[in-house]
């Protein structure tokens, strides 16, 4: 079989990359967009506004924001004073457990890999990435 190009491995490495961690996601009963919410909160409060805009790439449509939003707040998760969200006690504690699944998928994923391969590996696709985007 002929050894297969960056394109299939990249492909193939996010496929798996989605899929497990949206295993990992769905066992706390989260989407991916709520995990990018609680994750992007867990720092601390956040104007709507702010959020949105740094999570707009991850949009499908333009009523989802709202949606999410809906969700994670009837769910007790994240609460809303006046244009700023913030976790709730409940919120941490999904982000928390969640959070600890997230870390050792990672690791289970760069099992092998010393970090200088993996950081050599992030600065050649950022590279790649850089080159065709100019």
């Amino acid at each position: 079989m002929a050894e297969r190009r960056i394109g299939y491995l990249l492909k193939e490495l996010d496929r798996l990359i989605e899929a497990r961690f949206d295993d990992d996601l769905a066992a706390g009963g989260l989407s991916r967009r709520h995990w990018q919410l609680l994750h992007s909160l867990s720092e601390g409060p956040r104007s709507a506004e702010e959020l949105r805009e740094a999570l707009s790439p991850f949009w499908k449509t333009e009523g989802e924001w709202g949606i999410e939003i809906d969700r994670l707040a009837s769910a007790g998760l994240i609460a809303a004073d006046a244009d700023t969200l913030v976790l709730t006690a409940a919120g941490r504690a999904a982000h928390d457990e969640t959070f600890v699944r997230i870390a050792e998928r990672r690791r289970t994923m760069a099992r092998g890999v010393e970090p200088e391969q993996f950081e050599t590996t992030l600065l050649a696709l950022r590279r790649m990435i850089g080159n065709l985007s100019a």
